[in-house]
């Protein structure tokens, strides 16, 4: 006869084995459903493209545009539309604001085009080489390339290619009486004022 001690062991196991198989355990491995078969050839897996984004705040090229103020060659660079300053180089102008204020008065600008504009003295609006007309000639201290290009006939300095151009200087002005060698760009040497070349020149001193 079972003593009172080996019933209740037994009477404690036999309820853990209902209980077990009243409530099975949820966390049990599940067979998952199969997937739909690969491509003939392949692996079934088909890697996403890689896309490069660039950056988040990057913009389309068409909408980098110059803000007021920018370097500018052509109107179509700048956020106005409006490209000016004297100068006909590549990135010589700048950007305008077109509702900036400007004066009422009318000047004559010589265009880099080599046509003569009028516009506002302070808003040329567009680029232009000097401030006057063209068929006048440029004004004094402008670049110049020979003496008819100038006002005053005179265009003057070291410099005889087109990369290193004189400069337009006035016909009547103080000038030192020493008489100094130069050689002159065609290659022969003239003496002038030591302060007033009065020509352009290669060198300073007499042709070798």
């Amino acid at each position: 006869m079972m003593s009172p001690l080996r019933i209740a062991i037994l009477a404690a196991a036999v309820a853990a084995t209902v209980l077990l198989l009243a409530c099975p355990p949820t966390n049990t491995p599940q067979q998952m459903p199969p997937g739909p078969p690969p491509p003939p050839g392949g692996s079934g897996y088909v890697p996403p493209p890689l896309v490069d984004a660039g950056p988040a705040d990057a913009a389309p090229a068409e909408e980098r545009l110059g803000a007021d103020g920018a370097a500018c060659t052509l109107d179509t660079e700048c956020e106005s539309g409006v490209c000016e300053g004297q100068g006909c180089e590549e990135g010589q102008g700048r950007c305008a604001s077109r509702d900036r204020a400007c004066t009422r008065d009318l000047r004559g600008y010589c265009g880099c085009d080599g046509v003569t504009f009028q516009a506002s003295g302070s808003c040329p609006g567009a680029r232009y080489e000097f401030l006057g007309r063209c068929e006048d000639g440029r004004p004094e201290g402008a670049a110049c390339l020979a003496g008819t290009d100038c006002q005053s006939g005179v265009c003057e300095g070291q410099g005889c290619g087109d990369d290193a151009p004189g400069a337009c200087a006035p016909a009547k002005r103080g000038c030192t009486k020493d008489l100094r060698p130069y050689c002159g760009c065609d290659g022969k040497t003239f003496r002038s004022s030591g302060s007033c070349p009065g020509r352009r020149y290669s060198a300073k001193g007499p042709c070798p």
